[in-house]
């Protein structure tokens, strides 16, 4: 009777784990989603030098991010937003057009990693 209870305890910490992991991931992604956005707006409004600013803070936010995630996320989704978000200050310090491509590639790889997060029937099964 014991192994069952120490089985059931070990099964629920798996699974409270991966909960707490989930929730970690959506709501770092989600923040970083509305940092991208504010830059965004900066850089439409020809604020640059603050974009570039919240650009640096978003990489070290990605950076800090991409430490504890690689516990739990596959690595090759990770490695190319570092490729990615560490190039976007220098693209906006040098008001390059294609930091908005950066941007954008950098926004819809978050979306994909937040959203791959979301437990499903098919994925558990």
């Amino acid at each position: 009777m014991t192994r069952i209870k120490i089985s059931a305890v070990i099964l629920c910490v798996l699974v409270g784990i991966s909960i707490f992991f989930t929730v970690w991931i959506n709501k770092r992604c989600s923040y970083m989603l509305d940092e991208i956005t504010g830059i965004f707006q900066l850089m439409d409004s020809g604020q640059n030098i603050q974009a570039m600013q919240r650009a640096e803070a978003l990489d070290n936010e990605w950076n800090s991010f991409r430490k504890k995630a690689t516990i739990m996320l596959n690595n090759q989704s990770l490695t190319e937003v570092d490729c990615i978000s560490s190039g976007i200050p220098y693209l906006i310090k040098n008001d390059n057009d294609e930091s908005y491509a950066r941007l954008m590639e950098f926004k819809y790889i978050l979306i994909m990693i937040k959203d791959g997060e979301v437990p499903t029937l098919t994925r558990v099964l």
